[in-house]
């Protein structure tokens, strides 16, 4: 994982440090530099994801004490574009393209930037709020998951490894490549299972729990309530993904492409303003955390709001662990915590669990002005 997270950004490092002396000495402070060199040696000894958002923390820093260091911004979108944080890339991209605007490179950045609003758009269109992945060259890690969504009522956990998508391999794919591949492999199993006939003896593709589940190479089959109270079921088509969970074999997890639906939005602390300040509909943003234990049950009630109140409320999740600066910036004291914007200001804000009651009035009061 180490290597795999330092290869991303070592054909960068290439122009970090070949930059001109004249540059070296009397633009980039020693102090910039040593930063830089932090957030490296923390991709390097990289064996959870905290080691990835500290790096980002560095490179930050560093762009902070040299913000006319093209370089530095370049590896901050390369850094930020491979852990599922295309806002953030794009802003960094911007950021590089202004201060070279006669670069080589300026076509590819244009390039990449278009590859990742098209990232943002498809992962939206599937769902997947609660989740952040990372590209890495030996499969697609999960670096964060809600444990309310949805997709966090799987079996899929943070620090699991995603291999394939049925039977599409996305080993040292982008991001974009992996949304894509869910998208195009669940509607070839919707196609397929609507022709397929089950055989006896078999678990057909579609065999699964309703929040999902994983079996082993040996696997058992069993139509009983699942451990963690959910009833087995056997009906509609699954998408199947190969996975490694830490310490474990290959194993595999099944699910409805339904799982991924939601009314809610995962948004970037770069995409505040956009997507919640500049919003015309009343905006509930739900600030949540991996280790909330109370997120567990107040995730999945804001996400049933939200199908509730579609087109009159709109709703957006922010991951406290990797948003610190809006955290820091808005004074969220603690998870989950409930703010309610309208024309771009706060009306409310709740920390804590809230009582479905009590929640469902607070919308209806939302939505209702």
């Amino acid at each position: 994982m180490k290597k795999a997270m330092r290869q991303i950004i070592i054909t960068s490092l290439i122009s970090l440090f070949a930059v001109s002396p004249l540059l070296a000495q009397e633009e980039i402070p020693e102090a910039a530099m040593e930063r830089f060199k932090a957030g490296f040696a923390l991709i390097e000894k990289a064996d959870k994801p905290a080691d990835f958002l500290a790096a980002i923390g560095e490179f930050e820093a560093a762009a902070a004490l040299a913000p006319q260091w093209a370089d530095i911004h370049y590896n901050l979108a390369k850094l930020a574009a491979e852990t599922d944080k295309p806002a953030k890339a794009i802003k960094e991209y911007r950021t590089y393209l202004a201060l070279t605007p006669d670069g080589a490179e300026r076509a590819a950045v244009e390039g990449d930037i278009a590859r990742l609003k098209e990232t943002i758009a498809r992962k939206r269109k599937l769902g997947l709020p609660g989740v952040v992945f990372a590209a890495m060259p030996d499969g697609i890690w999960v670096m964060e998951l809600s444990p309310g969504s949805r997709v966090g009522k799987t079996f899929l956990r943070k620090g699991y490894k995603i291999l394939a998508v049925e039977d599409q391999s996305v080993v040292g794919a982008k991001l974009d490549d992996f949304f894509r591949a869910i998208e195009t492999q669940s509607a070839k199993v919707a196609a397929a299972k609507s022709e397929e006939k089950k055989q006896p003896g078999q678990i057909p593709a579609g065999f699964m729990a309703e929040i999902g589940y994983i079996r082993s190479q040996k696997f058992m089959r069993t139509s009983q309530p699942n451990n963690v109270g959910n009833t087995v079921e056997e009906t509609g088509p699954a998408i199947a993904f190969t996975i490694i969970p830490p310490g474990s074999g290959k194993g595999y997890l099944y699910f409805k492409k339904s799982m991924f639906h939601s009314n809610v939005i995962e948004i970037e602390e770069d995409e505040f303003e956009d997507e919640v300040l500049k919003e015309s509909l009343p905006v509930v943003v739900t600030f949540w955390g991996s280790d909330c234990g109370p997120c567990q049950d107040f995730v999945p009630a804001v996400e049933a709001q939200g199908a509730k109140y579609a087109g009159k409320v709109k709703f957006v999740n922010v991951n406290v662990n990797e948003n610190r600066k809006l955290v820091n910036q808005l004074a969220v004291k603690g998870v989950p915590t409930m703010m309610v914007y309208k024309g771009g200001s706060p009306v409310s804000t709740t920390t804590g669990r809230i009582d479905n009651a009590k929640l469902a009035e607070l919308l209806q009061g939302v939505a209702a002005h």
